[in-house]
């Protein structure tokens, strides 16, 4: 299983700190939170910051990733200001 943990307004928003899901790659792992939370929508979670075991992912390349039991994909929502 993967540990998903959500932080900012993803997590606030949806009353959710962490979800365990079968491993697969990024883009599956997406596909089966919008499974499990229809709540958070697949443009929330594909505009958040990225982090696969503590280091972050960038570009489109990051979707493809695998990860295996025992990993940790972290989402952060983005911030803006003013």
């Amino acid at each position: 299983m993967i540990t998903v943990k959500f932080y900012g307004l993803i997590s606030v928003d949806n009353n959710i700190e962490q979800l365990e899901v079968p491993e697969g790659t990024v883009s599956q792992v997406l596909n089966e939170i919008i499974r499990l939370l229809p709540n958070i929508s697949k443009e929330q979670l594909m505009q958040s910051i990225m982090f696969v075991n503590k280091k972050q992912i960038i570009g489109n390349s990051r979707f493809s990733i695998m990860l295996k039991a025992g990993d940790e994909l972290a989402l952060l929502s983005p911030v803006s200001g003013g």
